[in-house]
């Protein structure tokens, strides 16, 4: 049984308290997905904002056929394509980005060090920005599987119902996507 179920049908039912309850449960998860996503805090928060402006204003379509965190997951898959998608069709400077000097810092420079030398946290830090740049650079269907399942853990399954193919499919995806990755990463490695 799907715990979150109550809450997207008080919700069908008028009752708002039901958008409150998932935001409370998902609103995290949803967020580093779409921060690991577009590598940029400012789309991922407005894009967190937009997947739950959607559940509240799309509860009514949700059917049961499956749980309603994949359903939201889906929402947000989608608003990431499309949001690139539109990136590239306009591309533009983010004055909310989190340059700091002219580059953006990597997921290593923001995590603390942990009793590494400046040298070893230099190495550190430019093997996490070439492995965030490469992911980045995964196009669409490789880059939410690998997301979801790799970075998020969500099952095979769960993934392909949040694409809207096999698990097989997300399999294969995600096989290719570390392939490339392997092959980009390879100087690093």
């Amino acid at each position: 049984m799907d715990p979150d179920l109550v809450f997207i049908q008080a919700l069908q039912h008028g009752k708002d308290e039901g958008l409150n309850e998932l935001i409370a449960r998902h609103k995290a998860a949803v967020f580093r997905f779409t921060l690991r996503y577009t590598q940029n805090e400012a789309d991922a928060t407005d894009l967190t904002e937009e997947t739950f402006v959607k559940v509240f204003f799309n509860a009514h379509k949700f059917r049961a056929k499956a749980h309603v965190k994949t359903w939201i997951f889906t929402i947000a898959a989608n608003l990431c394509r499309d949001h690139f998608r539109k990136k590239k069709r306009h591309p533009h400077i983010s004055l909310d980005s989190t340059e700091e000097y002219g580059r953006e810092q990597s997921m290593g420079e923001r995590l603390p060090h942990q009793g590494k030398t400046s040298a070893q946290q230099a190495e550190f830090n430019e093997f996490t920005k070439a492995v965030e740049n490469a992911i980045n650079e995964l196009p669409h269907k490789l880059k939410t599987p690998f997301i979801l399942f790799a970075l998020e853990e969500h099952s095979h399954k769960d993934c392909a119902i949040i694409l809207n193919c096999s698990p097989k499919a997300v399999e294969t995806r995600i096989f290719r996507a570390r392939k490339l990755l392997r092959e980009k990463l390879s100087l690093h490695l």
